[in-house]
Order: C-alpha cells, then sequence, then structure tokens
C-alpha cells in the first residue's frame, strides 16, 4: 500500500524517472533482499559479538551452569549464522529454527567450529508456530533469541510457543534492542523509521519500535530477571555497524523461567 502511494504520489509531481527508480529498488529488494541479508547480518553479527562479547558471557553462564554434567537440550529461534554457538560453552543438543535459509552456508561453516555441541541441521520457520518445525511440547531446557523479537509477526504468540515448548524450570535467554526512552531524541527516530514500513521493509521486518521489555513483564513466565542498557560499540567497529547501533541502542537483556 505504501509503494504504491509513494509511487503515485510520484508521478503526479512529476517525478516519472525517480518513481521508475523506486520500483527497481524495491523489486531488487523484493528479489535478493533476504540473501543480501544474511550476508549483512553474518558480518554484523561478527562485530555484535565483538562489542557485546561480555553481556553474552554474562547472560549465557546461566545456561552453562544448567543441569551441570548433563546433555542439555538447546532451540535458538532465528539462529542466523550461528553467532551464539561460541557462548554455549557445554555438551548441549542445538535446534534451530530460521526463517531466511539464505543463512544455510555461514550457518553450516560456523557449526563446524564445535564439536562439543550436537547441533541439528537448521530448520525452516517462525517462532509463531514451532510446531511447524517439528518442536514438541516441554521437550528443550533452553531457548535462546538474540535480536529476533524485533522482527516477529506478533510476539505474544512467539512467547507463548516458547513456553510451551519449554520443559518446566526451563529458561529462555534473550537479547533484544527496544524502542528508545519517553522523551528522548532515539525514540523520535525510531518512530520516524517506522513511517511507512520504511526500517522494516529495508531490514528484513525489524522494527525500532518495538517496547519488549515491558512485553516480557507481561509474557506469563514464572519469574523474570531483564535489565536495560546501551549497546556497546567497539574501537574498530565498521561505518555500517556504527550506523545500526546508534539506531539500535537501547537494548534488553534477561532470563525468563517457566
Amino acid at each position: 500500500m505504501y509503494l504504491k502511494l509513494t509511487v503515485v504520489g510520484l508521478l503526479l509531481l512529476g517525478w516519472t524517472n525517480l518513481a521508475i527508480v523506486f520500483l527497481l529498488v524495491n523489486v531488487i529488494i523484493i528479489s535478493f533482499g533476504k540473501r543480501f541479508f544474511a550476508g549483512f547480518c553474518t558480518n554484523f553479527a561478527s562485530e555484535y559479538n565483538v562489542a557485546s562479547n561480555s553481556l553474552k558471557i554474562e547472560l549465557f553462564k546461566e545456561l552453562n551452569d544448567m543441569n551441570k554434567g548433563e546433555q542439555i537440550s538447546i532451540l535458538e529461534i532465528g539462529a542466523g549464522p550461528g553467532a551464539n554457538f561460541k557462548y554455549f560453552d557445554r555438551e548441549a543438543v542445538v535446534q534451530t529454527v530460521e526463517p531466511n535459509l539464505h543463512f544455510a552456508k555461514y550457518f553450516d561453516e560456523n557449526r563446524s567450529k564445535f564439536p562439543k555441541l550436537d547441533i541439528k541441521d537448521i530448520k525452516e520457520g517462525f517462532g509463531e508456530d514451532l510446531s511447524a518445525a517439528g518442536i514438541a511440547d516441554a521437550s528443550v531446557d533452553a531457548v535462546v533469541m538474540t535480536l529476533v523479537l524485533c522482527s516477529v509477526q506478533d510476539q505474544l504468540k512467539c512467547l507463548e510457543e516458547i513456553k510451551r515448548v519449554l520443559k518446566p524450570g526451563g529458561k529462555f535467554f534473550y537479547i533484544e534492542h527496544i524502542i528508545g526512552e519517553k522523551g528522548s531524541t532515539i525514540r523520535t527516530v525510531h518512530k520516524l523509521l517506522m513511517i511507512g514500513g520504511f526500517w522494516p521493509f529495508m531490514a528484513d521486518g525489524c522494527c525500532t519500535d518495538r517496547a519488549t521489555d515491558k512485553v516480557m513483564e507481561t509474557a506469563g513466565f514464572g519469574k523474570l530477571e531483564q535489565r536495560k542498557y546501551d549497546m556497546p560499540t567497539s574501537e574498530d567497529a565498521g561505518i555500517s555497524f556504527t550506523i545500526c547501533r546508534g539506531i539500535l541502542k537501547p537494548h534488553v537483556m534477561g532470563v525468563a523461567t517457566k
């Protein structure tokens, strides 16, 4: 709808060439966007891990301490290239659900580095319907999501699915970017980027205006521990990472127990 309105507006203004360029860019993104996004995210995830290394070590310490001496079952939703595998410092069976199978080659390259983990083949699927990907009730010890709840269609439905597949006492580990505080400049930027669906279109469904921290408080987990923070950066960060970091700076991370 927004695309049609934009093109019509450009044509009415007499900017025919610009309308054609706009349409061509749209066709390119629709045709090759997911392939490009997989490559971009793989590079971004590598830089993100450098900047957020200490935070991820802190988050996943509890996962690594679960059921000491046993092989646990981990489900990662939106695993992408497998950027979190390096933080699973234990024996575990790892299942992954990912809607964009263009990540598969990066995923396969990455999982070969971690022989301690029994990482199964990537499954195509969505967080809102894990049963379609073959994930049974009460079948996993831990669920992991990092920078994924920003792009699911229905956060609450996804969280209900997470609670369904977790065993009693199982834990959900997450890191997400969130909308800025009320009255802040970054909050205004987040809202502007959502006008006309611009940011979700450019970033494969990512939304900058989600208060995931508030959603987690109402999701119905037995126990919730979370904290907000500003996404760190690193001295060697590239220009694209620096720009994205400026936009996605407000963050939350936490552990929710079923």
